[in-house]
């Protein structure tokens, strides 16, 4: 978390850390609409493995520097290949793929689980409570997305919404995955080593998409706009997020920066209805209420009861 702190620049104030919060929340709502975008010149997995490599390139010295830091120990390597197994390796398998089948409001929707999911993670493997309020949570968030999911009518922009959200549902167990091995392992190493590994490792796992990009388009991959986007998604969205995140979560509680991260989907809704111009019909609104207000429920401190 060092590395990220010092993005703060020493602003100590709670106004300029949660604009930190808020501007990675920001930029990783963005990404659902800049990569259904790109998915009309690119191929997936050109997409993907351009995003690694851009995002590698950054990390390196970071990465160099925390791996000469790091303390290491027997077994870790199990530990870091499993890390990079879930994020980027599955995560981003199952969410291109998500993106082809539904639209990108849809799938910012369906982010809303995450939290969720998390604590439900933190509470099986590492005993962290799960109060009421989380539980009720869980069971409106998830009854949400599911209505969302069966409310959604095939168009242009989502051909097979059902399995394109259950597919970024999955994606979302992956990244619970992944937050759950960092806890781990983020105790002996730094973040940014973490975050490099995971983007070299996603490089080499996404390699074929290199072969889709040297038979593409290259007219229509060489515009600017395409080209700002791809860079946008591999700088801005892959290391300047997680740098901004992490600046603020080493100043605020896990439980504050959590329920920042709840925004994602209304702000990736806004983006695509503007950008995009995509719509959600009426019952999928009524069920992305249920699904932010499971989200919201879940957040609530438990109240006490006289004894």
């Amino acid at each position: 978390m060092k590395g990220g702190a010092r993005i703060m620049g020493g602003a100590g104030s709670e106004a300029a850390v949660l604009l930190s919060v808020f501007g990675s929340v920001l930029l990783w709502a963005s990404a659902f609409p800049v990569m259904k975008t790109l998915l009309e010149v690119f191929h997936p997995l050109a997409m993907i493995w351009a995003r690694m490599v851009i995002a590698s390139v950054i990390l390196l010295p970071f990465a160099v520097r925390g791996w000469r830091r790091a303390e290491r120990r027997p077994g870790d390597v199990w530990w870091l290949l499993a890390l990079a197994g879930f994020e980027p390796c599955l995560y981003f398998l199952l969410e291109i793929n998500a993106l082809r089948m539904t639209s990108a409001s849809q799938a910012g929707m369906v982010v809303a689980v995450f939290p969720l999911l998390a604590a439900v993670g933190g509470y099986i493997f590492y005993g962290e409570a799960l109060s009421r309020e989380m539980k009720a949570g869980l069971l409106l968030s998830i009854g949400g997305v599911i209505g969302l999911t069966l409310a959604g009518a095939p168009d242009h922009s989502a051909p097979h919404p059902w399995l394109g959200n259950f597919l970024e549902f999955l994606a979302m167990c992956a990244a619970a995955g992944y937050m759950l091995i960092v806890k781990r392992m983020s105790r002996r190493y730094d973040i940014w080593l973490l975050t490099g590994i995971q983007m070299m490792a996603g490089a080499v796992f996404f390699l074929p998409g290199a072969f889709d990009l040297a038979g593409a388009d290259l007219v229509a991959l060489a515009r600017p706009a395409n080209l700002g986007l791809l860079l946008y998604l591999g700088i801005g969205v892959t290391v300047l997020a997680y740098g901004l995140y992490n600046a603020g979560v080493s100043r605020l509680s896990a439980a504050r920066a959590s329920v920042m991260l709840n925004m994602i989907p209304v702000i990736a809704f806004i983006i695509s209805w503007a950008w995009l111009g995509e719509t959600l019909n009426t019952p999928q609104l009524a069920f992305a209420a249920l699904t932010l207000a499971g989200v919201f429920l879940a957040q609530k401190k438990p109240r006490a009861f006289p004894a």
